[in-house]
């Protein structure tokens, strides 16, 4: 890249996408983050780096580029050599602890190689400000990071910029206040076969936060630091979606991947009515919710708007866990909003988690009954089990660590599929056993709803058949596991 004299040279770059051995990650810092093994379907939109690099690129002074060495699934070795030629002054990464090693790694080359200064954020920083900034890191990035990095390249001193360590955290952003996300040196639609969607849907982002205050996470904890619930303006959300459907004529739908798409009620209520006002209603919606929030009415509205299926937080049933979690488990409430999706033909899809704080092998075994009891009475369409995985700078992680309950620090195993955990009546094994049992009905689940033939072709569709190979794979490894702790 040739660079004038007044210009900086910025390199956003999205995690690496696999280890050294081949392995592949999947990325999304805010949530979890996870390594998958040789095959992956999908990958998540890198949606707080992207809104960063459209801020950056409306200041002429900037020269940035944006990459995704996660997308191009891309070792770090790989990822330098392919962009060791855009020589950047500031390399922008958001990590987590899963992926940090091989992140350093990729940002350390060029700062050995060009004097780049690294910029870094995400759970992992914020969790470990200080061990980040001794690996080699010159600034760190506390929570949500976006006006923050603005500042730093703006040279602004360092001594003044809330948000960067070692100073105090900075005031959530107004979310209002951000352009559309980058689109140009990636595109959305590559982002378009996200795990559990029917349709080719961009992933989309109508809101930021959630008043909810769960100890696992990493969203609440971590980036924001308290509840919250921020809504964007209404008619900048349907312009984006507007946008989206003219560029990307085969989009289908869009995924609103927020924490919780729903928390205001009204918010959805007049999000529903804009879209069925300029007649975009015919795309398929897809959306992240809390159930305590949906009746009968507003999954009305949502239908008419063209909403196909919610996606909600179900966890657990178990009291005690819900409890450590600090989420209200309303076990009647959840079996009346889904009896009454079912009746709206609204597809329900349920995150089921497994040894989070506060849990027992007894209320984990019965939240496997209660997914098969869903399961049969055709109220969950789709779902998606694991591990509780304790991320640093969650209380769930702190709870662990000062009980002394962490088997490792090890963050190459802290993938979302080992316990790098348990409780003294609890085991390690008994916990990843749960999650086998849990899986197979997963696999067992779709197979009956879907057919062969049809997760043939889903694979097909979103990457390859690696995904299947390894779901059959798991059904019968893990129909033995089912039966034993069953």
């Amino acid at each position: 890249m040739q660079k004038n004299k007044k210009d900086q040279s910025i390199l956003i770059a999205n995690s690496v996408g696999m280890d050294e051995a081949g392995n592949k990650y999947i990325v999304f810092p805010s949530r979890w983050s996870a390594k998958v093994g040789k095959y992956r379907s999908f990958c998540f939109y890198p949606y707080e780096l992207a809104y960063l690099s459209t801020l950056l690129k409306k200041d002429d002074r900037y020269q940035v580029v944006m990459v995704d060495g996660n997308y191009e699934a891309l070792s770090w070795k790989e990822y330098f050599e392919k962009y060791k030629n855009v020589r950047p002054d500031y390399l922008v990464m958001e990590t987590s602890s899963v992926v940090y090693q091989d992140d350093l790694k990729f940002a350390l080359a060029f700062k050995k190689k060009f004097k780049t200064k690294l910029i870094f954020c995400g759970q992992h920083p914020t969790a470990y400000p200080l061990q980040v900034i001794e690996d080699g890191v010159d600034f760190v990035c506390l929570g949500e990071y976006e006006m923050t990095v603005l500042d730093i390249i703006r040279g602004k001193k360092k001594s003044d910029i809330a948000g960067v360590y070692p100073n105090k955290r900075r005031e959530l952003l107004d979310i209002n206040s951000l352009p559309f996300p980058e689109d140009e040196d990636i595109a959305r639609i590559n982002y378009s076969n996200i795990g559990g969607c029917d349709y080719r849907e961009i992933e989309f982002f109508a809101s930021r936060g959630c008043k909810m205050n769960c100890t696992f996470c990493v969203a609440r904890q971590a980036y924001y630091d308290k509840p919250n619930f921020r809504e964007r303006n209404i008619n900048s959300i349907i312009e984006e979606i507007k946008y989206l459907k003219n560029k990307y004529p085969q989009m289908e739908g869009v995924f609103f991947d927020e924490e919780n798409h729903n928390t205001s009620v009204d918010f959805v209520y007049r999000l529903c009515a804009s879209i069925k006002e300029n007649s975009l209603e015919k795309l398929k919606y897809d959306a992240m919710c809390g159930y305590w929030t949906l009746d009968e009415k507003v999954m009305k509205e949502m239908k008419s708007a063209g909403y196909y299926k919610i996606r909600i937080g179900v966890e657990s049933v178990g009291r005690q866990t819900g409890l450590g979690m600090k989420k209200n488990i309303n076990v009647e409430r959840m079996l009346e909003v889904l009896r009454k999706a079912k009746m709206l033909g609204i597809r329900m899809y349920g995150t089921f988690t497994f040894g989070a704080m506060g849990s027992t092998l007894k209320e984990d075994k019965e939240t496997i009954k209660f997914l098969s009891k869903l399961i049969d009475e055709g109220l969950m369409y789709d779902f998606q089990t694991s591990i509780c995985t304790p991320q640093p700078g969650t209380p769930f992680f702190a709870y662990l660590e000062e009980k002394k309950y962490l088997k490792t620090k090890d963050w190459d195993k802290y993938d979302g599929n080992t316990a790098v955990f348990e409780y003294p009546d609890y085991s390690k094994e008994e916990i990843e056993s749960n999650v086998a049992a849990a899986y197979f009905l997963y696999v067992r689940a779709m197979l009956r709803n879907r057919g062969l033939a049809r997760l043939f072709w889903e694979q097909f569709r979103i990457g390859g058949l690696g995904g299947l190979g390894s779901k059959i794979l798991a059904f019968l490894k893990t129909k033995m596991a089912y039966r034993k702790y069953m």
